[in-house]
């Protein structure tokens, strides 16, 4: 089925598959997108008529055909063929290209940013994220599964949880059996695995989501999508808004979905006992001493 068709194949292999089938109009369409996918990315639904020499109408038919909902999905797909095949500092310089001056990019990159944050805590209701603080809360050990540049949020996660006193480590992809060794030396259903992973998804960081899920352990997720491949294993979702002028991410949003799980997870924490208390900071006296004066005896 063309649904099929488009798990395993990029939007540019899928047109070119199909291309024999198409009418004169869709193939005009094909060629356009096939020789300027870059500029393709970036042109309205009617700029996008205009210049192949067609109707809006027949744009959308030919999205419909393509197993797309709208235009936004095909110009979706073309960017997820492009952050994957072409790289980072030649996509900054595909997004900034439409920028009449310096002024005009600086209030574009602003305006994308606080739409993005926006529309992800917008998308993310209280009682998700209370989903999410009640996963953290029932793990006894938290691993992050994250790659390339979702590192990044992932590094700020674990300092959040870290801060929040949970026991949490982010896994090293590359290292399996260490990583193995981590996730079984608890049963699984006592762990909790956090998946972060945006277009280009993480072959590693999916596979080793897979493995969670098979052996029973909770997953949660942070991604962009409900069809993202981490989503589909995971009980509990949020979705952060993290393309950026449709040539590069931004994870402005996600750091700030942490922020309101970290505040949340707080909220609906209860005061520690007098007794927890007083071990707590006897604890960090000790601590304190052993650094502050190398001879005091403990």
């Amino acid at each position: 089925s063309l649904h099929m068709e488009r798990t395993t194949m990029d939007i540019l292999e899928q047109i070119r598959a199909n291309y024999g089938s198409f009418s004169r109009p869709r193939q005009r369409i094909s060629d356009f997108i096939l020789n300027y996918p870059e500029q393709c990315c970036f042109l309205s639904l009617r700029s996008f008529a205009q210049q192949v020499g067609t109707t809006e109408v027949t744009v959308l038919n030919f999205c419909r055909g393509l197993g797309l909902g709208s235009y936004m999905d095909l110009k979706k797909a073309l960017q997820d063929y492009l952050i994957v095949r072409v790289n980072a500092g030649d996509r900054l310089k595909l997004a900034v290209a439409g920028s009449g001056s310096a002024q005009d990019l600086y209030q574009r990159v602003c305006r994308a940013e606080r739409e993005a944050l926006q529309s992800t805590l917008d998308g993310n209701s209280v009682e998700l994220l209370l989903a999410f603080t009640q996963a953290l809360r029932r793990a006894r050990r938290i691993f992050i599964a994250a790659h390339d540049f979702s590192r990044f949020p992932a590094g700020y996660l674990e300092h959040r949880l870290l801060s929040l006193e949970l026991d949490c480590c982010i896994l090293d992809l590359q290292a399996r059996q260490d990583m193995f060794r981590r996730l079984s030396a608890q049963p699984p259903q006592d762990g909790l695995l956090i998946a972060i992973t945006v277009p280009p998804y993480g072959n590693d960081t999916i596979a080793l989501t897979r493995y969670c899920a098979s052996i029973g352990m909770p997953v949660a997720a942070l991604t962009d999508r409900p069809d993202s491949p981490v989503a589909r294993c995971a009980q509990t979702t949020l979705l952060c808004h993290v393309e950026l002028m449709g040539m590069t991410n931004s994870f402005t949003s996600m750091v700030g979905l942490v922020d309101t799980l970290a505040m949340l997870y707080t909220f609906t924490s209860g005061a520690p006992t007098q007794e927890e208390k007083t071990c707590r900071d006897t604890l960090h006296r000790k601590f304190d001493s052993c650094f502050s004066d190398p001879n005091t005896s403990i």
